[in-house]
This record gives structure tokens, C-alpha cells and sequence, in this order.
């Protein structure tokens, strides 16, 4: 077996950490992913500990060496380094200033892993969603997740594109402006419950509580028209400016697409632009492939 076709991915989230085994040829996991649930308030040391017991779980499930480790780890991190600038943010605040690459090498030291690489989580979505979801036979493909915020990744020929004329700085759209503010806040659920407070004069928790109201709340079917054709009409641009014409969305407001996409559709055809959008189809699945993807070889 030619261990350069496999790497493990891990995808670390505030609450857990999720490994497989990937093949990268095919971009499928062929480990049943392990999930380990995280403490992220607890001292550096029981984190690391947490994360390395689960790659090692990953590790000796796969019958044959696995020698690449891919991380997908949320910000702020040096992921060329491999050190945490996690602060203030209440999770992970004790790893701030580590050199988590060393750490977890050395936890790692009695097993096979001997590379191990990090990438934005959102990041990771986009790769793994271009090696082995809906834009697998895609070459140029922009990404975004919606949720709290919005997060971003830019793909092309399955390698990651974070620097360069076409792409926005790490390849992060989040601070980019829009309508008198920033993307980060006009593409996400504090939006969609603030336009549809705004509306009706009531808090909802999430977004997929207005979506719940959609057949029968007409302020709940404007708020999704809104986000829609405001998102279309901010990332016409950005994927000009890549050479894309494939988008795919993904975090849990992406679970609502049917209701927004037909906005977007609209504002496509008005200006003449030929995008096609696409939900994820890999959703928590995405960054664990992602992860591995750092170590696709073109």
C-alpha cells in the first residue's frame, strides 16, 4: 500500500474532535469517523491529550501506516506554524501562544504520524467539498459557511488558494464591506433573527426557527428573499474576481437553501451571470476530508 494515497483528517470543534482515515484519491473516508468529546476550558495539556487519543484511535483503526496528520481548527491560528492566538473568546484559551504542532508530536511520538499540517476550519470545508463532495468535479470553487458568521475557502485544481490578485487576504471573505458593514455580519443567523425582529417585533433563537415560519409567515419568507439576493449580490464579485462560476454553501443556515436560492437565481439572472450554487453534501463530514486534502498531491 502507498501510504502517501491516505492521511488522516481531524475536524475540532468547540466541543469535540472528529478523525477518519481518507483515501485521497477518491476523497472518501475509509474509517468510520471517531468523535472524542472536548472540554475547551480545560488546561492545555488534557486538550492535546484529547485530541492525540483520538487520532491515535483513528490511526489504529486503518489496517496499514498512515504517516499525515491534517487538522481543521477554528481561529484565530497560525496554521503555517501551527501555533494557537486563541484568546478571549471561551474555548481554548489555555492552548494561547502554543506551539501545538510540537505538542501533539510528541504525544505522537510511539505512532506512525510524522507530518502533520493545519488548516482554517473553513478552509477545510471548501477542500473537502472539492475533493469529495458536491464540487468533486469542479476545478475552480468557492465556498462559504453560513452560521454565526461566514466563513470562506477558495479551490482550484483541489489545492487551496489563499494568497494572490483573486482572492481576498488567507482567502477570507468575513471582513470584506457590504452594506455599511462587514460580510461576517450580514450573512449569518444574528442577521436573519435581527431583519426578522425588525419585521415583526419577535425574537426568534436561530435561523432555522424563521424557516420553520416560512409557509406561513410572510415577514419569515422576506428575510429569506433579503438574505438571498443580498448574498448573490455580494459574491457575484468575489467570484468574478476568482474565475468561478461554482458555489457551494454549506454551515446550518445552508440547510434552508430551497428558500433562499430562488432570490439568488433572480438577482444571477438580472445581471447576467451564469453561477451555479450548490449545498453542501458532505456538511460535517467536508473538514475532516478537507483536513486530509492538505496533503493531496496534483
Amino acid at each position: 500500500m502507498d501510504n502517501r494515497m491516505y492521511a488522516v483528517g481531524a475536524d475540532v470543534g468547540g466541543s469535540h474532535i472528529s478523525s477518519a482515515v481518507i483515501d485521497l484519491a477518491s476523497g472518501n473516508a475509509v474509517t468510520d469517523p471517531i468523535v472524542t468529546d472536548i472540554d475547551s476550558k480545560a488546561d492545555a495539556c488534557t486538550v492535546i491529550d484529547a485530541w492525540c487519543g483520538n487520532i491515535i484511535d483513528t490511526l489504529s483503526a486503518f489496517p496499514h501506516d498512515v504517516n499525515r496528520v491534517g487538522m481543521a481548527l477554528p481561529g484565530p491560528f497560525d496554521y503555517h506554524r501551527g501555533i494557537s492566538l486563541i484568546k478571549d473568546v471561551n474555548k481554548f484559551d489555555n492552548l494561547f501562544g502554543l506551539d501545538v504542532r510540537m505538542a501533539i508530536h510528541s504525544r505522537l511520538s510511539g505512532s506512525e504520524a510524522k507530518e502533520i499540517r493545519f488548516v482554517n476550519d473553513a478552509s477545510a470545508f471548501a477542500l473537502g467539498e472539492a475533493l469529495g463532495g458536491s464540487a468533486r468535479d469542479r476545478s475552480d470553487v468557492v465556498a462559504l459557511t453560513l452560521g454565526t458568521g461566514v466563513g470562506s475557502g477558495f479551490v482550484r485544481n483541489r489545492q487551496l488558494v489563499e494568497t494572490g490578485d483573486t482572492v481576498p487576504a488567507n482567502g477570507w471573505v468575513y471582513k470584506l464591506p457590504f452594506d455599511g458593514s462587514i460580510a461576517d455580519d450580514a450573512f449569518s443567523t444574528r442577521w436573519i433573527i435581527g431583519r426578522y425582529s425588525e419585521l415583526t417585533g419577535v425574537k426568534l433563537h436561530g435561523a432555522k426557527d424563521v424557516a420553520a415560519r416560512y409557509e406561513s409567515d410572510a415577514a419569515a419568507r422576506r428575510v429569506f428573499d433579503e438574505f438571498g439576493s443580498r448574498l448573490a449580490s455580494f459574491i457575484i464579485p468575489v467570484m468574478e474576481r476568482f474565475g468561478s462560476s461554482t458555489l457551494v454553501l454549506g454551515g446550518n443556515i445552508s440547510r434552508s437553501l430551497n428558500l433562499f436560492r430562488p432570490a439568488m437565481k433572480a438577482v444571477f439572472a438580472k445581471t447576467d451571470k451564469s453561477i451555479e450554487v450548490f449545498q453542501s453534501s458532505l456538511f460535517d463530514r467536508a473538514a475532516l476530508i478537507g483536513a486530509a486534502a492538505l496533503f493531496f498531491d496534483k
